[in-house]
Formats: structure tokens, C-alpha cells, sequence
């Protein structure tokens, strides 16, 4: 979507009764939204299991070894993710791309950074700007945003400019971007604020009083 279909939207969205919009006791208890890049944190020597492999340091490289703690992929990578859905996220040289589970490179490095996949789609980062792939490595959303997260109940937090809006998983803009800071949805409500008033809203956008 261009920029100018998210300034059209933004101007078609009712906001009316705001001024009135008053801030939840519990607000203040809220931790801040979490970004991107606390997100996806490195690789550190080993990880939980995940998909039955396991992330395995040796030296300045990462490989993956298995439940029995034998390497089964070598230790190749500058940095690398946990296996979720059948694909790993791994760095070489520099650039993203994944692996399946026998260590085949499925989806070429090619990409600044890379997240896990999360039903069938995975952020990916391709010049500044975040968007997502799908399990073939097809752009499914156009990497068009400052930053962005993971889909949590169908909807996706993205930033436009300076302000935050959500997506649903076709890649349209559902909640128009005019929040300073957001939380992902949980029990179809989000935690946002705009300027220092906070709250939540529905998955609609509309504020909860």
C-alpha cells in the first residue's frame, strides 16, 4: 500500500469523543511495547528445543545439534534462529536467509535481517524497511515499514513515519497509524498510546472506555 492510501486512511478515521478518552487504572502497570529489535534477539550458545533441534556455538560460528546433543548441521553460521515450523532463520555474511531441518539453504540469504515463522509468514528487513515472507520465500507483504512484529490474534503492529497502525495478514492496513506506541493484540483488545493518553482498543480501532 503507498503512502498516500495511508494519509487517506488516516484522514477517513473517527477519532471523535478522544479529548474524552481516560486513561485505565491498570495503565499505569503496562510494561512499553516491545520493538523489533528486542524481538529478535542473537543466538547465544544453546537454545530450548524447538522443532527437536537445538542451536550449538563452536568457536565464532552456529550449527544445530539434536536431542542426543550430536551435530547434525555444522557450525557455519554468523548467527542463527530456532527451527519453528520446519525453517530456521540463519546469517551469512551478513544476510538472512533459511534452512530446513536436513541444513538445505530453502530460501537464499539475501535478506538485513530475518525473524522465525509464525503461521506460514516471517518478518524479513530488505533496505531499512520490514515487511513478511512466506514459507517459499514470496514476498507477501511489501517490506514498506520503519518497524514491525509478529501477527498475534490475526493482526500485526506495524510503524508508518512516526506513528503506529496494524495490519491483518493480507498485508492491509486495518487500524489507521496514529499512535506513538502500541502493544500487540491479546483477548482482542491493545494496549497504545498517543501523545499521554492511553488505553486500549478493539480490533476494530475503536477506544475502550
Amino acid at each position: 500500500m503507498k503512502l498516500s492510501s495511508f494519509v487517506a486512511l488516516i484522514g477517513s478515521l473517527a477519532i471523535n469523543g478522544f479529548n474524552t478518552f481516560h486513561q485505565p487504572a491498570v495503565a499505569e502497570q503496562l510494561p512499553p511495547a516491545r520493538h523489533i529489535a528486542e524481538a529478535l534477539s542473537p543466538a547465544d550458545v544453546s537454545h530450548s528445543k524447538t522443532d527437536g533441534l537445538t542451536i550449538a556455538k563452536i568457536g565464532q560460528k552456529y550449527g544445530y545439534k539434536d536431542a542426543n546433543g550430536k551435530l547434525v548441521i555444522p557450525a557455519r553460521f554468523n548467527n542463527c534462529y530456532d527451527f519453528f515450523e520446519g525453517l530456521a532463520a540463519v546469517e551469512i555474511n551478513g544476510e538472512w536467509g533459511y534452512i530446513d531441518r536436513s541444513g538445505e539453504m530453502v530460501i537464499p540469504a539475501q535478506f538485513d535481517r530475518a525473524g522465525s515463522f509464525d503461521g506460514g509468514l516471517a518478518l524479513v528487513q530488505l533496505d531499512e524497511k520490514w515487511g513478511y515472507i512466506d514459507r517459499q520465500g514470496e514476498i507477501a507483504v511489501t517490506p514498506i515499514f520503519e518497524e514491525a512484529e509478529t501477527f498475534s490474534e490475526g493482526l500485526a503492529k506495524v510503524k508508518v513515519g512516526e506513528k503506529w497502525g496494524y495490519i491483518n495478514r493480507r498485508g492491509t492496513l486495518v487500524i489507521a497509524p496514529i499512535f506513538d506506541e502500541v502493544d500487540s493484540f491479546h483477548n482482542d483488545r491493545a494496549w497504545i498510546r498517543i501523545d499521554k493518553k492511553v488505553g486500549y482498543i478493539d480490533r476494530t480501532g475503536k477506544f475502550l472506555q
